[in-house]
C-alpha cells in the first residue's frame, strides 16, 4: 500500500468526525491537508502537522500558537503511524482542552483503518495471484511446467496433492448478464472448503481446482463436492450452468490434463448430453475420446451415415432405442422397460435401424460404430 491516499483520508475523516463530533483534518507525510470535514481547507499547508512530524508525536495548537503559526486552527495534532513509518498526521479542531481526549482514538482509528486496507489490499493481490498462476496452467504446455511450479510455490499452492480440475459454463444467459453472473459465481464459491483455486476463463465460463476427498464410483451419483457447489448456486438462484468435473491430478503436467479431460467432457456433454447438468470425464472415455478426434475420411463416412439414419428417422424414435439399448448394455428386458415398448416392438425396432444403417447393434463391434457415427455428428452439430 503506497501510504495516505486522499480516498483514504477522506474515509478517515467520515468514520472519525462520526464518533466524536468536531471537525478532522488529515495530513500527508509533507504536511498538506489532503481529507477534512471543511473541504476548503484540503490542499492548504498545515504548520502544526509538520511540527508533529518533527516530532513524531503530539502538538497541541490554542489560541496564541494558531496565530503565530500558518494555516492552523486550534486543536491537537497527531502523527499517524502504520508499519513503524510516519505516514501523516491527524488533526481535531477546537479547544484543546476538550478535543485532547480523543486524540489517541482518533489516530488509533486511523492506524486500524490503514492496517485493514493493507489487508484487504494484500488479499486482493493473493487473490489476482492465484488467478494469474490458475489461468497460465490452463492456457500453457508442458514446456513452462517449472515455472509454473515456482508460481504455485509463490501462493502456496501444493501441487503434489491430488486435485481435480472443473469447468463450470453458463447456460442461456445473454452477453450482458453473463460476466456479472460469473463474478457472482466466483465471489460465491471463492475460499469455500475444499476449492483451492478459481477464476473467471472467459466471457461463459469459470475454471476451478478443487481438493480430491474421496473416491467416487463411475457412472455414480453426483460426488458430494459437486453436489455441494450447485446447492450453493441453487441457493443464491444462480442457474441453469453446466459443470465438467475432469480426472484426478498431481503435478503441474497433471493439473493440465485434468483441465483438459474436463474441457474434453464438457464439448462432449453439451452434444451429446445436453439434458444433463454435470459430466464426468471418467464416465465418458470414448465420448471425450471423440471430442479429440481429427477430421478423416473415417469420421466423413461415420458422419454421414448417421445424417442419412437421422433423415429417415425422422420421429427419433430409433435413434432414442439405440441410445437407451446401448446405455443397458443390450439387456433387452431393462430396455424395453425404460422404454416402455414390448420385447417384440423392441426386436422390430432393432431390425428397422439395421436396415437403415446397414449395421446390426446386437453385434457389440457393429453397436460401437454406429455410437461413434452418432457421437460424431452430434459434435460436429455442436461446433
Amino acid at each position: 500500500m503506497k501510504g495516505l491516499t486522499k480516498k483514504i483520508a477522506m474515509e478517515i475523516v467520515r468514520r472519525t468526525m462520526q464518533v466524536i463530533g468536531y471537525n478532522v483534518n488529515v495530513m500527508d507525510q509533507y504536511g498538506r491537508i489532503i481529507g477534512s470535514g471543511d473541504p476548503k481547507r484540503v490542499g492548504q499547508s498545515h504548520e502544526g502537522a509538520l511540527l508533529a512530524i518533527k516530532r513524531r508525536g503530539r502538538f497541541e495548537i490554542d489560541e496564541e500558537s494558531a496565530a503565530r503559526l500558518q494555516g492552523v486552527l486550534p486543536g491537537t495534532n497527531l502523527v499517524i503511524e502504520f508499519q513503524d513509518e510516519v505516514v501523516g498526521v491527524i488533526g481535531i479542531t477546537g479547544d484543546p482542552k476538550e478535543v485532547t481526549k480523543y486524540g489517541e482514538l482518533v489516530k488509533m482509528t486511523a492506524e486500524m483503518y490503514l492496517e485493514q486496507m493493507k489487508l484487504l489490499e494484500q488479499a486482493q493481490w493473493d487473490k489476482r495471484m492465484k488467478e494469474n498462476f490458475l489461468l497460465s496452467v490452463v492456457s500453457s504446455d508442458e514446456s513452462q511446467a517449472a515455472s509454473l511450479r515456482h508460481q504455485a510455490q509463490q501462493i502456496g499452492f501444493k501441487v503434489d496433492l491430488p486435485h481435480v480440475a472443473c469447468i463450470m459454463e453458463l447456460v442461456d444467459h445473454s452477453e450482458d448478464e453473463a460476466m456479472t453472473t460469473l463474478k457472482r459465481v466466483a465471489d460465491l464459491l471463492e475460499g469455500r472448503p475444499a476449492i483451492s483455486l478459481i477464476a473467471i476463463r472467459n466471457s461463459q465460463q469459470v475454471v476451478l481446482i478443487k481438493e480430491k476427498l474421496h473416491e467416487r464410483m463411475p457412472h455414480s451419483d453426483i460426488c458430494e463436492g459437486i453436489h455441494q457447489i450447485r446447492r450453493w448456486l441453487d441457493t443464491k438462484e444462480i442457474s441453469p450452468m453446466r459443470i465438467a468435473v475432469g480426472q484426478s491430478f498431481t503435478g503441474i503436467q497433471g493439473m493440465m490434463t485434468s483441465f483438459q479431460s474436463a474441457e474434453d467432457a464438457m464439448r462432449a456433454g453439451r452434444a451429446i448430453y445436453p439434458e444433463e447438468p454435470v459430466y464426468y470425464a471418467s464416465d465418458m472415455p470414448m465420448e471425450t475420446f471423440m471430442a479429440r478426434m481429427d477430421p478423416s475420411w473415417m469420421t466423413e463416412e461415420l458422419m454421414q451415415r448417421w445424417e442419412l439414419f437421422v433423415e429417415e428417422d425422422r420421429s427419433g424414435e430409433l435413434r432414442q432405442t439405440l441410445e437407451v439399448y446401448y446405455m443397458e448394455n443390450g439387456e433387452q428386458r431393462r430396455i424395453a422397460e425404460k422404454l416402455m415398448i414390448h420385447r417384440n416392438t423392441l426386436r422390430y425396432r432393432l431390425q428397422r435401424i439395421t436396415e437403415l444403417t446397414g449395421k446390426d447393434p446386437r453385434h457389440y463391434q457393429e453397436l460401437f460404430l454406429l455410437m461413434s457415427a452418432r457421437w460424431l455428428y452430434l459434435l460436429n452439430q455442436s461446433r
